[in-house]
């Protein structure tokens, strides 16, 4: 009887109680530290160790917002969207006015190609954080491909207007006009897309297509030359960059494209009398 007794009395001290005998503030520290490393680990793509933070908070707070949301971009960073929207899902039900967990559940949905939701909830986050110029970029994404033009081009408007240095914002204005069909604007886009970011090499090529598509050969040649100054080595590059570079400049060769209107008779000088 002694030796059960000394037995248990060891296992108390040796091993913590649990959760469920803590005080409420023990486990709000609990779940506030948990929350805090699991984002830190988030920070440095330590996707499996902020799983089990994320875990642990939820083990001690089912619902808990933060906690459901981490799960969610863990799954995103695993490249997971899928995987993603049931745990994001649950946090916006939870707090329908949390400007992360909507745009990440906005984010889960456009990684599956479900458009029209990642419309709805990167909007609504776009809407209650407008100074997040990154949620409102990707709303305009979702817009373009969901073929709402008008509304994209407002949007990427917006948000060159708040913050004109936010990376990629031209190239993707650019890219909504092309798909809207305004060639020329879509052309300048690129060219201010190139000024702003040089480094941009999709306006490379989004102008160099344009060219190509208006006949001037040897402005394209130069655009993709130049995209892939900047991109020389991914299948992008080898399996269409390098190839389209290439017929474009046996067409160039060939004095194909580039035709020049001669320029019109001048009109007579009107004379006097």
């Amino acid at each position: 009887m002694k030796r059960v007794l000394g037995l248990a009395l060891l296992a108390a001290l040796t091993f913590p109680a649990c959760t469920a005998d803590k005080p409420p503030k023990d486990i709000e520290a609990l779940i506030a530290r948990s929350l805090e490393e699991g984002d830190a680990l988030l920070r440095t793509s330590d996707f499996d160790q902020a799983e089990e933070k994320y875990k642990i908070a939820l083990e001690n707070q089912a619902d808990n917002v933060a906690a459901l949301t981490g799960l969610g971009r863990v799954e995103l960073g695993r490249g997971n969207p899928a995987g993603a929207i049931e745990p994001l899902k649950k946090a916006v039900a939870g707090k329908a006015d949390d400007p992360l967990a909507l745009a990440s559940l906005g984010r889960a949905l456009a990684g599956t190609k479900d458009w029209a939701g990642a419309v709805e909830q990167l909007g609504k986050a776009w809407n209650i954080n407008k100074d997040e110029d990154q949620y409102g970029l990707e709303y305009g994404v979702a817009l373009r491909e969901n073929k709402q033009f008008d509304e994209a081009i407002t949007t990427f408007g917006e948000v060159a207007e708040n913050n004109p240095k936010i990376k990629h914002v031209y190239r993707e204005l650019a890219h909504t006009h092309k798909a809207a069909g305004d060639l020329d604007k879509a052309l300048r886009t690129y060219m201010k897309a190139q000024s702003a970011w040089p480094g941009d090499q999709d306006s490379f090529a989004g102008a160099a297509m344009i060219y190509e598509a208006q006949g001037k050969v040897g402005k394209a040649v130069d655009q993709w030359a130049k995209y892939i100054q900047q991109d020389c080595c991914s299948s992008y590059s080898k399996e269409f960059a390098q190839p389209k570079l290439a017929e474009l400049k046996i067409k160039e060769n060939a004095g194909e494209g580039d035709v020049v209107e001669p320029p019109a008779e001048p009109a007579p000088a009107p004379t006097e009398g």
